[in-house]
């Protein structure tokens, strides 16, 4: 499984861990040694687990325990006649975890390897779903790999020969080499069991099963700089010989002679001690192949046939020169450190990150108690290098030409380093790049989306402003306009985009527009004015243009923004005004009624009548621009405040009485009446005055006769009532008078009685006679009234 997050800066492209682990409890040994390996991965998830272990464990609970701390994650390996993790190991459980996002591997498991070799080499691509791998009509995934800048290896367990079976390993991979095209660079070994190739069974394990005659095949696809190198430090002798014939692995002839009489000789040993022997154990010198570059495959002889030939590990063709082989023990010591030197030089590889090891069992064997120093030479050289691997019996790798071969008793190594390859880089570079513009243009399609909203609303909004509405670019070019804009001009938004006012037709005072749009564009700011256009029904249409020149973000020009606003029925509606305001007028000049228009806010006259002015005595000149108060007009002053207070509270006055002074200071009395007005939209207020002075007096007249016929009334019947007691008075005033014996004192006051008695009665009948009276000022301070009969002349 491929780890998903990403890499995040200061982490390394790859975490490696090693761990472990030994005991009788086969589970707890997994699990123990799997802890170990992954306790130092934090940034990555796992991507891989390799197991090795010998066959002595209960494989499938030691597998269990290594999952139980791992998870589900791929997990193979192979049984082992001893284990390396940082140094030589016997008996133990080693583990190796991968961890990295530029790495990912499909892992796949074949059966029945010694019954049907290729049978189980298609079972295991089936299975490990990595038949897009070995496809050789099809370069696709090869070609998609090449561009995402990635490449492939694969680590290929398979079972060693035992006591009952051969040893299919080389003709497995030769076949996954055809059918990879030779695309693929392959590592890896020979299951084995500590009792090497003579023992009973071995196995590779898979998940969490270990499989007996098996074969498994993980494909790593990675952007990691990997490389992968075999060595054996075997050195050639004089000794050679021709394989002259053969059938398989065995070796009928060499050099045209029985192969067993020849092999015998080459190593001054008689054929009778060596047959029925393990021919490695008893002569420790294989045969060695030279390949072009100098470098030689290594044939391991296994045993005598009873036809006289040799059977080899793997198999040797006709006319193929075999060399005997010399082990110098320093030398093959020095073969690991020399073959993880040439891995790196050919990888490129300057941050090593791990170290996968598989060698020959027989190397253990030939070197004897110097074994660990070949590891040692590895790490001595690579300190801090996680290395694990295994000792088994016929490995896997390429040689200096690049080409994958089976080989024994060698040992392979596959370095992963830290760094990304070239092309690796490359595509992370596109990768990022990608992204990044993915990013830029994602952002850029929800800007323009968003732009694209904007626009549509913006659209939107101006096709439903009723009035015509255009934009222009620098150039005075037409970038758009709304609805309202083509009816007005019968034109279509298609027609008049890119394209001046110059390009329009049957727009009136083109050359006029053309110049205002010009001046703009030099000048910037804004223009105003009018134009007019003739209707389809022959009316005129008058309009009034608004323009601005506006600018962009970044203060470059942006062009001109303009808007119409048919002015017909405002420029008819003033007309009908002007005509309304001069018969307005001319009924104000002409009414009796004294007139004047004053504001509302300051009360200044500005229009009165000529009533006006003739009634009060003033000329149009003194009372234009001057206020009543400034006039003195009312004889007053609180009665202007009244007027003022009621037009502010409730709007208007109605037949309000006040005196008005005249210029020369007479008083009239006057009807006031006043109403809040608009002309051309400034308050205002009309006042009319009806001189009512005539209507004044003639009322007063009737109050005083009505006032003289009370009295009248008053006076009959006061003089009715006293005339009878008068009458009485003055009878018995003569009746005492004509006593002869009265006193004169009082004789002399019934006289006076008597007088006034008279006189009393003279004045009820003057006062019933009275027909008219007159008021006449008293003492500067009162009014009295003066009677007259009807004989006044």
């Amino acid at each position: 499984m491929q780890d998903t997050r990403e890499k995040t800066k200061g982490t390394p492209n790859i975490e490696v861990g090693c761990g472990v682990a030994c005991g009788e409890n086969s589970y707890a040994a997994g699990r123990y040694a799997a802890r170990q390996a992954t306790a130092g991965i934090s940034s990555y998830l796992l991507t891989a687990v390799i197991v090795f272990a010998p066959a002595s464990y209960h494989l499938d609970a030691m597998l269990s325990g290594i999952r139980s701390a791992v998870g589900d994650v791929p997990l193979f390996g192979a049984s082992s006649a001893g284990e390396i993790c940082n140094g030589a190991f016997s008996g133990s459980v080693v583990v190796m975890a991968l961890a990295s996002p530029f790495l990912s591997v499909r892992v796949g498991v074949g059966r029945g390897v010694s019954g049907d070799y290729l049978k189980a080499v298609s079972e295991t691509i089936k299975n490990g779903r990595i038949s897009r791998y070995f496809n050789p009509q099809d370069s696709t995934l090869y070609n998609e790999m090449t561009r995402k800048g990635r490449s492939a290896f694969a680590i290929l367990f398979s079972p060693a020969p035992t006591a009952t079976s051969g040893c299919p390993s080389p003709e497995i991979l030769e076949e996954l080499k055809a059918l990879s095209c030779g695309r693929i660079p392959f590592f890896g070994g020979c299951a084995i069991d500590t009792s090497g190739t003579t023992g009973e069974e071995n196995f590779v394990f898979c998940g969490n099963q270990a499989y007996s005659d098996s074969m498994v095949l993980a494909v790593f696809e990675t952007g990691l700089k990997f490389g992968i190198a075999m060595g054996h430090g075997l050195q050639p002798s004089a000794k050679k010989a021709v394989v002259t014939k053969s059938r398989h692995s065995d070796i009928l002839e060499l050099d045209g002679k029985p192969a067993a009489d020849v092999f015998s000789a080459l190593h001054n040993l008689s054929r009778e001690n060596l047959e029925g022997k393990y021919l490695f154990e008893q002569t420790a010198t294989p045969f060695g192949m030279r390949h072009s570059l100098g470098q030689y495959t290594i044939f391991v002889p296994h045993s005598l046939t009873p036809e006289g030939g040799v059977r080899l590990a793997h198999p040797a063709q006709e006319g193929t020169s075999l060399v005997l082989m010399e082990a110098i023990e320093d030398e093959v010591i020095a073969a690991g450190k020399d073959t993880l030197q040439h891995t790196m030089t050919q990888s490129g590889i300057a941050e090593p990150a791990a170290i996968l090891a598989c060698s020959c069992f027989l190397r253990r064997q030939l070197l004897k108690d110097r074994y660990p120093e070949e590891l040692t030479a590895i790490t001595d050289i690579m300190p801090g290098v996680p290395m694990v691997g295994f000792y088994g019996a016929g490995e896997q790798g390429t040689n200096a030409d690049h080409v994958s071969r089976h080989n024994n008793e060698t040992i392979v190594i596959l370095l992963l380093g830290n760094e990304l390859s070239y092309a690796a880089k490359v595509a992370e570079e596109n990768r990022i790049l990608y992204r990044m513009l993915e990013a830029r243009l994602a952002e850029k399609q929800l800007l323009e989306a968003e732009l694209a909203g904007q626009i549509c609303f913006l659209q939107a909004l101006i096709d439903n402003i009723p009035n015509p509405v255009f934009y222009k670019d620098p150039e005075g070019q037409y970038l758009g306009c709304n609805k309202a804009f083509e009816e007005y001009f019968h034109v279509r938004r298609e027609e008049i985009l890119g394209r001046t006012v110059l390009n329009l037709n049957g727009v009136p005072q083109i050359e006029r527009h053309h110049k205002l749009d010009a001046k703009l564009i030099q000048n910037g700011g804004r223009a105003v004015y009018e134009f007019m256009i003739p209707s389809e029904e022959g009316r005129v249409l008058h309009s009034i243009v608004h323009k601005a020149f506006f600018y962009k973000g970044d203060a470059s020009p942006g062009g001109i923004v303009g808007s119409i606003t048919d002015i017909t029925e405002l420029k008819r509606a003033e007309e009908v005004l002007r005509i309304s305001e001069e018969k307005f007028l001319k009924a104000f000049q002409s009414i009796p009624t004294m007139m004047t228009i004053n504001t509302f806010l300051d009360g200044k006259i500005v229009e009165v009548n000529e009533s006006y002015l003739q009634n009060l005595g003033f000329m149009r000149q003194e009372v234009l621009g001057r206020t009543s108060q400034e006039l003195q007009v009312y004889a007053y002053p609180e009665h202007r405040d009244l007027v003022i207070r009621m037009i502010v509270e409730k709007g208007s006055v109605l037949d309000f009485t006040v005196p008005l002074r005249t210029k020369d200071g007479n008083i009239r009395h006057c009807l006031l009446s006043a109403e809040r007005i608009q002309l051309q939209n400034v308050e205002h207020v009309l006042i009319l005055l009806q001189d009512i002075t005539e209507q004044k007096l003639a009322e007063e007249e009737r109050l005083q006769r009505m006032q003289l016929h009370s009295i009248l009334e008053m006076a009959g019947t006061i003089c009715h009532e006293l005339n009878q007691p008068l009458q009485i008075l003055s009878g018995y005033t003569e009746l005492l008078m004509s006593n002869p014996v009265l006193d004169p004192d009082i004789q002399k006051k019934l006289q006076t009685i008597k007088e006034q008695t008279a006189r009393m009665e003279r004045i009820t009948q003057k006062l019933l006679t009275i027909k008219d009276c007159t008021f006449k000022d008293y003492a500067g301070i009162a009014k009295i009234m003066d009677l007259h009969d009807d004989k006044r002349e």
